[in-house]
Order: structure tokens, then C-alpha cells, then sequence
């Protein structure tokens, strides 16, 4: 698996306005930037099919209480 560096502050502070968050102070952003981290590193953990043909997203139901 190959390593993926750490969110850089810069692309945090340009994700943030991209989404309106205009009012983070430099705290909010460090802690944004650590948790971005956190985040991809749960999802590449997801078992992921080898084809989105076999995704049963396309299928999913919600079950019926």
C-alpha cells in the first residue's frame, strides 16, 4: 500500500472555503487537518469490492421494522 502524506494546512484552509467555513480560527483548522487524517485512514481501512458491478449499493433496502 503506498503511503499518502498528511493533509497540509493549505488544503484544509482551501477545502474550508470551498464549503463556507469562513470563520475557522488557525485551532479549528489544525484540528480539522488532524481529523481529515483520521477520517481517510478509517475509510482505506473499508473492505471495498474488486468491482462496483458487485457494490450492493445499487440493491440496498432498508429493512422493514
Amino acid at each position: 500500500m503506498t503511503d499518502i502524506p498528511a493533509t497540509s494546512l493549505a488544503e484544509i484552509e482551501a477545502y474550508a472555503l470551498r464549503h463556507g467555513l469562513t470563520n475557522l480560527t488557525p485551532d479549528h483548522l489544525k484540528r480539522l487537518a488532524e481529523l481529515a487524517d483520521r477520517v481517510a485512514a478509517a475509510g482505506r481501512t473499508l473492505p471495498r469490492m474488486p468491482s462496483k458491478e458487485d457494490e450492493p449499493a445499487h440493491s440496498f433496502r432498508v429493512p422493514q421494522p
